[in-house]
């Protein structure tokens, strides 16, 4: 069953959570907390300067996209980011996940680029495999890369030989490819409008489905809990404008958990523990308490000047990327804000 709580009727939401919620009605903004859990408060600790469509973070360091620029930043220090080394692309990025000392970029024809980040000051290019339409975005596991392609659906390219990198076989979705994202051994795609699509990629042979969720209104952007390991199985996305919790627990049956509306309208979404963050337009930063995936609790605000398109998050730190939209005219930063509870 899915669950929806909505900002306006969040003390009905609360009166059905059989004691489990401690209801805070507080006039003009109805917040609910559970009883165990714990509002996010952010501050901002500095900025990366534009122009930006894109961020990821990954330990110390900081990877911005804008067109088909690829830019690394050492944030370490968070109040005085340096810039590190950069890479131009041949097409547009559309998109990029990072794992280890790689970066895998969805770069339009060009298709998906391996990036090696293994030097922040010095980011090489290594190869690239070309797909029949665009390439959205890339994540990995092991030795294959998976990503998104208009045409093909979800493709898998096997980069035992990172100089030469082969296509593996592709799945094609059923409505228009979005996004993709590994956990462990599993791969979750997204398609508007229909659904989620579970793959188990330790298996033999090309990808096909071990759980398919026809989900109308599915995420454009998906994230997910836990992406090295074992799988956690908990995803989040944007999609419609709202904040979609999935749970692909057991793959073969994933269901849509919940649905949670922001106070704005959801673009994208990171994840760090039992929390979400919302990149919401106008809204800003939304957080979100997800501890019972099935029913997500608001956990804090954070108001930008500027709408928030995208953003990522560490353990400590939220990065929101700020101002025009994608292929838009107009000024963008990155916001680095700071976790306390």
């Amino acid at each position: 069953m899915t669950t929806t709580c909505t900002w306006s009727r969040i003390a009905a939401c609360a009166g059905t959570r059989r004691g489990a919620l401690i209801a805070m009605v507080l006039l003009g903004s109805f917040w609910v907390t559970p009883a165990d859990a714990q509002t996010v408060t952010l501050t901002q600790v500095g900025t990366i300067p534009g122009p930006v469509e894109h961020v990821r973070v990954q330990g110390d360091f900081a990877y911005v996209s804008r067109h088909t620029d690829f830019t690394i930043w050492d944030v370490s220090d968070p109040a005085s980011p340096v810039r590190q080394g950069a890479v131009e692309l041949p097409e547009e990025i559309w998109g990029f996940r990072v794992r280890g000392d790689r970066a895998y970029v969805g770069a339009n024809f060009f298709g998906v680029a391996i990036v090696d980040i293994s030097n922040p000051a010095s980011p090489q290019l290594l190869s690239n495999h070309k797909t029949l339409g665009q390439a959205k975005i890339g994540a990995v596991y092991e030795n294959r890369v998976v990503l998104i392609d208009h045409m093909e659906g979800m493709v898998m390219v096997d980069i035992s030989d990172e100089a030469a990198p082969t296509g593996a076989g592709s799945f094609f979705l059923d409505g228009y490819a979005r996004d993709v994202v590994t956990s462990g051994k599993m791969a979750y795609a997204t398609d508007s409008p229909t659904g989620l699509y579970v793959f188990d990629l330790s298996r033999p042979g090309e990808p096909d489905p071990v759980g398919i969720l026809h989900a109308p209104g599915a995420p454009r952007a998906i994230e997910v809990q836990r992406e090295e390991g074992e799988p956690s199985g908990i995803l989040a996305g944007a999609g419609a404008g709202q904040l979609q919790i999935y749970d692909a627990t057991n793959p073969a049956a994933p269901m849509r958990a919940a649905t949670f509306d922001t106070p704005g309208r959801a673009a994208r979404v990171a994840m760090s523990g039992s929390h979400v963050f919302v990149a919401d337009t106008q809204a800003g930063v939304t957080i979100v308490d997800i501890s019972t995936p099935a029913v997500p609790t608001a956990a804090g605000t954070f108001a930008t000047d500027a709408p928030a398109r995208d953003i990522a998050a560490s353990d400590t730190h939220v990065f929101v990327v700020v101002g025009a939209g994608e292929r838009q005219e107009g000024e963008t930063e990155v916001l680095i804000l700071s976790q306390s509870m």
